[in-house]
């Protein structure tokens, strides 16, 4: 495969589980320390608390203000070991079930109370 750019090919990279679904982006990556080896990556994390730290403090803070407006606590985050990744190509296959992930929950809450009240939004053609 060649040489890897975790900035690069890595972070924000599209991920799809075993069954091709799309299930977010790379938000982190955690690295494994072990004294006399290099760095492993161990973990990668989905979340938009993840994510909003990358973006910086604006969209963190913004991150935040949402989840205190629908009076939200918790944060729905997915840490996938890195060995489940199948292929990395132009989108990175995880041996995973996206219903298995904690961070499908705003995907599953949107679809149901949000998406589905789009006109169209079913799939049905016309």
């Amino acid at each position: 495969m060649g040489a890897l750019q975790l900035a690069h090919d890595v972070i924000d990279s599209q991920l799809v589980d075993r069954h091709q679904e799309k299930i977010g982006r790379v938000d982190e990556l955690l690295l494994e320390l072990e004294a006399g080896k290099p760095p492993r990556v161990a973990t990668i994390v989905i979340s938009g608390a993840a994510r909003a730290r990358r973006v910086g403090r604006w969209m963190l803070a913004c991150h935040r203000a949402v989840h205190a407006l629908i009076r939200r606590r918790e944060e729905h985050e997915s840490h996938v070991p890195f060995d489940a990744v199948r292929r990395i190509a132009d989108t990175i296959e995880l041996d995973v079930e996206s219903d298995a992930l904690d961070s499908m929950h705003l995907e599953r809450w949107l679809a149901t109370h949000v998406i589905c009240r789009i006109p169209g939004s079913s799939g049905e053609r016309k």
